[in-house]
């Protein structure tokens, strides 16, 4: 399995500069568990919900994808 790229800094400047091909087959699904797919991601269909959610609305299980993804409670809420 593919390993998840680590994440320094803002997780949202790394993540924004990627196309889906960009990202490995384990960062998609951790993405998909966030309701992200190729076509949400290169902006060709909406957001999936998540992305307009606060940190404590996500579920548990988004709420872990989002932190192997990089994220934090407040690097999530600030954008």
């Amino acid at each position: 399995m593919a390993t998840i790229r680590e994440v320094k800094g803002n997780p949202n400047q790394v993540w924004d500069d990627l196309s889906w091909t960009d990202i490995n087959e384990a960062e998609q699904a951790l993405w998909g568990n966030l309701g992200w797919n190729k076509d949400s991601w290169e902006e060709e269909t909406e957001p999936p919900e998540s992305d307009d959610k606060y940190w404590e609305d996500l579920s548990t299980q988004e709420q872990e994808a989002a932190k192997k993804l990089g994220y934090t409670k407040e690097s999530w809420d600030q954008d």
